[in-house]
């Protein structure tokens, strides 16, 4: 994977540089690139730019079991597995709830969480009230998905982080962020977290 990288970063550093930085030998690296790639290698890279026409064809929505299909359609056998992987390579990942979440809301109906703001998004005290909200953001490479929280008081973004995945992580670790500074520069008033 490092080798890969100095491959493909080699125009924007010197190798020298690149391979001192990553802790790999440069005659490692220089065998590394005159190796020619195997049959798999050749394969997965036909197979990637298949996977890829295909999910930007249908706009991201398609997961790896109708890739697989649609591959399937146009003569191509392909296990899902393999797409699964390659599809995590290159970032690609389909929009809409994992299966677990799919019925979450009809489970959990007649659940009802406090409106601590009661539609009030006035505030005179700064740290006082957060907005946390994630979007995703469509690349050539894929999709990042970023989480922010929003001081109610000030309109600042005091917390922010992105990643490829969506996980708990992405929303605690921008929490964490805009905390770690805002705690710095004076207490919080009250912090409630709110469910949705």
């Amino acid at each position: 994977m490092r080798f890969q990288y100095v491959v493909e970063q080699h125009h924007r550093y010197s190798i020298r540089k690149a391979c001192q930085t990553l802790g790999i030998s440069r005659s490692g690296f220089y065998a590394y690139r005159e190796r020619k790639p195997s049959d798999r290698q050749l394969e997965n890279e036909v197979l990637s730019q298949k996977i890829r026409e295909v999910f930007e064809q249908h706009s991201g929505r398609y997961g790896a079991k109708r890739i697989a299909h649609s591959l399937q359609d146009e003569g191509i056998k392909v296990n899902r597995k393999r797409i699964v992987k390659l599809m995590r390579t290159m970032g690609l990942y389909a929009k809409g709830a994992r299966r677990a979440y799919k019925n979450y809301n009809r489970k959990h109906s007649n659940r009802a969480w406090t409106n601590v703001l009661q539609q009030d998004f006035t505030q005179e005290h700064w740290n006082k009230v957060w907005l946390g909200d994630i979007t995703y953001i469509p690349t050539h490479e894929g999709y990042l998905y970023l989480a922010a929280f929003l001081d109610l008081s000030t309109r600042k973004i005091v917390g922010w982080s992105i990643s490829s995945t969506m996980t708990e992580r992405l929303a605690m670790d921008a929490f964490l962020q805009g905390f770690g500074k805002e705690t710095k520069l004076g207490p919080f008033v009250k912090t409630t977290f709110l469910k949705s």
